[in-house]
């Protein structure tokens, strides 16, 4: 069994990225199972004088999930054409402690919806990269805001195979990981 862990990167009740959470939840392939963390607007800013053991309760929640979970694909909207604040305020909690990372080695997809969606995914894979993980630069499961308009994401086929590739990509990379 395969756990991967799918952070949302917009605390918005009806945003296109908790949309696709729940696309990846029932798309993903079997004997995986998906973690939906959808609390990253409840964790603190990062800041290293409240980062205690124990650190505040979400935190610890959030390092427990990413800890136990043998991948992660981060749900990126784009805010002023980078990763949103409470995405990246996530995994930088989710590094530290310094050489703890709760993401180190494990490998990461992005998925983004996104009037540009390219420099959101690179600036997502530079923060997992620094925190320890490794991204699958091929995964990237990426869609142009404008195409989402006028479909029902729930059951537009192209969403759910492009999230079930990135799933399935997930999956393997994580198994090869366990194994090595």
């Amino acid at each position: 069994m395969t756990t991967l862990a799918v952070l949302i990167g917009s605390p918005r009740a009806a945003s296109v990225h908790r949309q696709l959470a729940d696309v990846a939840a029932r798309v993903a392939p079997e004997g995986t199972t998906v973690e939906i963390i959808d609390y990253l607007d409840t964790l603190p800013l990062y800041n290293q004088d409240i980062d205690v053991s124990p650190a505040p309760e979400p935190v610890e929640r959030l390092r427990t999930q990413l800890g136990a979970a043998d991948a992660a694909l981060l749900l990126a909207p784009a805010n002023n054409g980078t990763l949103s604040a409470v995405l990246k305020n996530a995994i930088d909690w989710a590094s530290r402690p310094y050489g703890q990372s709760s993401l180190n080695g494990k490998p990461v997809a992005v998925s983004s919806a996104a009037a540009n969606t390219s420099t959101v995914v690179e600036h997502a894979h530079l923060a997992v990269t620094i925190a320890g993980a490794t991204p699958l630069r091929d995964a990237a499961a990426t869609f142009a805001l404008g195409d989402l308009a006028d479909v029902d994401i729930a059951t537009h086929e192209p969403i759910g195979t492009k999230l079930r590739d990135t799933l399935g990509a997930l999956a393997a990379a994580a198994a090869t990981s366990q194994a090595a």
